[in-house]
């Protein structure tokens, strides 16, 4: 049997993505990622030259993950409001379920990762363009009043992003997050539902 490069590469960041996940970047070596995997960390070295390269790869992979559960999420729905709802909801309960991608975007790593910042920046930019997609679909059916849909995905994400914290890190069960979440919904709709 022929095992391309491509297969054990992305079996390498499958294993290692559950090993950064479990010990955090600083506490994950190339050696316990080998280990994982069941080669040697010269056999590791040569599909992934250091830590940081391996770790990029993990991170890119969440992130296409993420963008593609994300636009599965926003295309179930043909009604722009019910896509903004689905994106709220999948926005706030679903990021953290992508652990590594979700710590580059919460500023714990080192800005010397250069892949960093170039990750965030394309997730943003693909985030705010499904935003404004839904926000123009909405323009265009009479739904919405927004005079710049540009801002107001700019808007979206950026108020998504702030709320994360007091309503995920908290004291809050599941259906008192649920009715926060439809109480939030309700307050951002209010302003954009033509009446």
């Amino acid at each position: 049997m022929v095992v391309v490069k491509s297969e054990i590469r992305s079996e390498i960041v499958s294993v290692a993505s559950k090993v950064f996940t479990r010990n955090g970047y600083k506490q994950t070596t190339m050696e316990k990622i080998a280990k994982a995997c069941k080669m040697g960390k010269s056999s590791l070295y040569y599909y992934y030259r250091s830590k940081e390269e391996l770790f990029e790869a993990v991170v890119v992979r969440e992130a296409q993950e993420l963008k593609r559960k994300l636009e599965k999420e926003i295309n179930s729905s043909k009604d722009p409001m019910t896509k903004l709802r689905n994106y709220i909801m999948f926005r706030l309960y679903h990021l953290k379920t992508v652990t590594n991608f979700y710590a580059v975007l919460k500023d714990d790593f080192p800005k010397q990762m250069k892949f960093v910042e170039r990750i965030r920046n394309k997730f943003e930019e693909e985030e705010n363009k499904m935003v404004y997609n839904v926000l123009e679909k909405g323009i265009s059916d009479g739904s919405f009043i927004v005079s710049n849909p540009e801002i107001g995905a700019i808007a979206f994400t950026t108020m998504l992003k702030g709320l994360e914290l007091p309503l995920f890190l908290n004291k809050y069960s599941r259906k008192e997050k649920e009715k926060l979440l439809d109480d939030l919904i309700q307050v951002i709709f209010f302003g954009i539902i033509k009446r």
